[in-house]
């Protein structure tokens, strides 16, 4: 009788223990390379009906591929489960499999890249990932295959190629959201891994502070995003995502040296038979190992110039580092950071239009700037629920020591909590709809602004901006993508306090098989910067003056488009079309005028100078037309993009007085039409005066690259019409004094007779071509400017001529 107990107890135990050896293992790999793929999701659920109508698959257990891509599902009960296999970029792999008691199954798991005819995922739209056809809004993808085959030399230069973007002394504008601005605030909030990346002070891009040899892919949002992203994407927003590291090391090192040509007019080549050089070298690194992932690079630049005394140079140098843990299925958490020095010169006018390679008095702004950040961040995914919990962090020092002024800082501190929750093959009937798949994301973020200087600041500045926000997005009948969201913003600003909410919705639908319609509307919010408000800036004698009366610009945007994918044979491409509308109220603009009407001195241009300043309602209006694509001709690779966009930048109310001073006893008022200069041709859209100014209503950039084996090139364009509108007084006398006259103030810049002369738009060409001597050296030749046109991307400031870079990259 003992002997049967303990059998039984035998028996028993034995049972257990083999039912929980029940597991599955395996590898995951890509279908055609056969290369095996680390850091792939694998999820084991079951089929269940929660109630009437509505069914969804349940969650039972999960892993996540090792550095060789194998996995291990264990501890399992034997019956029916649903294995699903997801990556980045790659179809989701589905398979219904059965598990008798104490089987061990080993599965061979291939997944295949998504062949859809766009082929792009982006995660910017929505804070999560999407297909880009199925997103509510308009957006664009750049991809690091043509960032290193034009070789820019910063952000900025690059992102003037993309569609419906332009970059005018560093300040972007996405479809004419904003014109010029020296310096100060941006409309177009640009983010590095979804984080803000503007200056505290100024509220500008640092567009050489960006990684550009470790990014993997740019996202453009067109349109008024405040509502996800907060102050300052009231124009749009620009996104940049840095490379995560794989399984496989990899380091790169790229080399250039170019130099610039001589102008076609021989009174602005200053530098005679001595051409000026420009030159760099960035590495970068990245790996996987052992659960931890490290990314690492830098920059050396050393300009030349091609305005006499302006000269650029900086060192930078960044990393990022990941850990996932082994213990804590999901839980991951890493810091990155970035560090640049820079030694800079700046100059806002020319001296005239025959000398326009010559800074005004030979006298350029010049500064040093040191600059770091460190981002701090923890993510927790649980498999369990579909959610996941995102800290991110970033702190931002920004030193500025002008030559002979005074030295400033500013300190950003930055923290965004977000959660997400995803419900997936959900079943939920509700009248004739059916939701399939939802995604909810609710965050709060935090931004602390500290500028301290008395002299530069006229004493302390403390900015402080509290938010929430959430927005959900579902996919209904397999067809409709919606998404809503919203967003409560509060500001204060040395104890002024302003609180705004904001919308955002939108809706996708595919109308047939690669055709898809979309419609959104956001509203969008920017309150001024530090150094709008509160900062007096110099170069040579043009005073840049502050607006401490200077008031918040909000407003909205909404827009129609379609996206047709195209497939013919190994062809696959796109043809996107958009009309849109953009509101603003107290536009911000930046703006020439009499500042200081007291000011006697010659040395400050007797007052006359910038000022940022509210000049009311205005409206912008427009279409665009997109394309891109790839395929084959033989064995010949080509890809292309390319965009036209027309707008209609109008001021609703121009005879709205927005600024007035005295001379003597006379009181002058001063409203929108008494300060733009008509210039070329009457609009179409009626009188020039209500067009807003430093805007081109026509551009067009294309690009081409054809690659082979060994041997590779490619095709810039860029084309905008005549800008029509600009400040009045640069067409005044007092800056173009007729012949037999001179100037009250003794300068004749001759800005009126450079833009009768360039009255008919530009075109830019950039070539480049590249030898591949084997699979890891490849020897590139770029010329920009081609056809070493002159122009003007504002008046007083001529671009720079051909250039001439060769660049060796080295893969180790």
């Amino acid at each position: 009788m003992k002997i049967n107990f303990y059998h039984l107890l035998f028996l028993f135990f034995s049972s257990f223990t083999f039912s929980q050896n029940t597991s599955i293992k395996g590898i995951v790999i890509d279908q055609n390379t056969k290369e095996t793929i680390p850091m792939a999701n694998i999820a084991l659920k079951k089929q269940s009906k929660i109630i009437s109508g509505i069914s969804e698959k349940t969650f039972v257990q999960g892993s996540v591929s090792d550095i060789d891509g194998n996995f291990l599902i264990d501890n399992l009960k034997s019956g029916e489960y649903i294995l699903e296999c997801s990556f980045i970029g790659y179809k989701t792999y589905s398979e219904t499999i059965n598990l008798k008691a104490n089987e061990e199954k080993y599965l061979t798991l291939k997944i295949v890249e998504e062949t859809n005819m766009l082929g792009d995922v982006v995660i910017s739209a929505g804070k999560f990932e999407q297909k880009i056809e199925e997103v509510t809004v308009s957006m664009d993808v750049i991809k690091p295959k043509l960032i290193k085959s034009k070789n820019p030399v910063n952000m900025e230069v690059m992102m003037n190629q993309a569609p419906g973007v332009n970059i005018v002394d560093g300040q972007a504008n996405i479809r004419g959201g904003s014109g010029w601005s020296y310096n100060t605030g941006s409309r177009v909030l640009v983010m590095i891994d979804d984080m803000p990346f503007l200056s505290g002070d100024r509220g500008t891009v640092e567009w050489d502070m960006i990684p550009m040899e470790n990014i993997s892919q740019i996202e453009v949002i067109k349109g008024a995003s405040s509502a996800l992203f907060g102050s300052s994407a009231l124009n749009g927003v620009i996104n940049i995502r840095t490379e995560y590291p794989k399984n496989k090391p990899k380091t790169e090192v790229s080399i250039f040296q170019g130099f610039y040509d001589k102008a076609k007019r021989e009174s602005l080549n200053w530098w005679g038979d001595s051409p000026q050089y420009f030159s760099g070298v960035s590495f970068s690194h990245a790996e996987y190992k052992e659960n931890t992932g490290i990314v690492f690079g830098g920059n050396i630049f050393n300009d030349f110039g091609y305005q006499k005394g302006v000269e650029n140079r900086r060192g930078r140098f960044n990393f990022s580092t990941v850990k996932d843990w082994e213990k804590v299925k999901g839980l991951s958490h890493g810091i990155g950071g970035n560090f640049m020095y820079s030694h800079n010169d700046d100059a806002i006018m020319y001296t005239s239009d025959s000398l326009g390679y010559i800074p005004l008095d030979e006298d350029p702004a010049n500064y040093t700037q040191m600059m770091m950040n460190i981002d701090p961040f923890v993510t927790f995914v649980n498999p369990l629920n579909n959610t996941k919990h995102s800290l991110k962090t970033r702190i931002f020092r920004d030193d500025y020591n002008p030559n002979g002024g005074d030295a400033a800082y500013s300190n950003i501190f930055y923290t965004d909590y977000q959660f997400q929750k995803t419900w997936e093959d959900i079943n939920v009937s509700f009248l004739p709809f059916s939701f399939t798949h939802l995604v909810s994301t609710t965050g709060a973020t935090r931004n602390k602004i500290f500028a301290h200087d008395d002299d530069v600041y006229g004493g302390k500045h403390n900015v402080s901006n509290y938010s929430f926000y959430s927005q959900a997005d579902a996919k209904i009948n397999k067809k409709l993508n919606l998404s809503i969201g919203g967003r409560y913003e509060y500001f204060n600003f040395d104890g002024e306090v302003t609180s705004v909410p904001l919308i955002r919705t939108g809706l996708n639908y595919k109308l047939l098989d690669g055709t898809f319609f979309r419609a959104s509307y956001g509203s969008g919010f920017r309150f001024p910067s530090i150094v709008e408000r509160y900062v007096t800036v110099k170069s040579g004698p043009v005073v840049v003056y502050p607006n401490p009366n200077l008031q918040p610009e909000g407003g909205w945007s909404a827009e129609v488009g379609i996206k047709q994918g195209i497939k013919i044979d190994e062809w696959k491409g796109f043809i996107d079309v958009a009309a849109f509308v953009m509101e603003y109220k107290d536009m911000i603009e930046f703006t020439f005028g009499m500042w200081d009407p007291g000011n006697t001195n010659v040395d400050s241009l007797y007052g006359l100078g910038f000022k940022c300043v509210n000049i009311g309602a205005t409206r912008i209006s427009g279409v665009e037309t997109s394309i891109g694509g790839s395929g084959k001709i033989g064995p010949v690779d080509i890809s292309i993009l390319g965009s036209y966009t027309y707008i209609n930048p109008v001021i609703l109310n121009p005879s709205d007085v927005y600024y007035s001073y005295y001379i003597g006893d006379d009181l002058e008022e001063i409203n929108y039409t008494d300060n733009v200069e008509e210039g070329g041709t009457s609009s179409d859209s009626g009188p020039n005066g209500n067009l807003l100014k430093y805007r081109y209503q026509h551009t067009f950039k294309f690009d081409i690259q054809a690659d082979t084996k060994f041997f590779n090139t490619g095709l810039s364009v860029r084309a905008n019409s005549f800008m029509q509108n600009v400040d009045g007084i640069f067409e005044d006398d007092i800056f173009n004094p007729p012949p037999g006259t001179t100037s009250p103030i003794g300068l004749n810049f001759g800005i009126r007779d450079a833009r009768q002369r360039l009255n008919n738009g530009d075109i830019i060409l950039d070539w480049r071509a590249a030898i591949k001597l084997n699979k890891n050296i490849t020897i590139t030749a770029i010329i920009d400017n081609l056809l070493n046109r002159e122009y003007q991307f504002r008046p007083a400031y001529i671009g720079p001529p051909r250039t001439y870079t060769v660049k060796l990259d080295v893969k180790i």
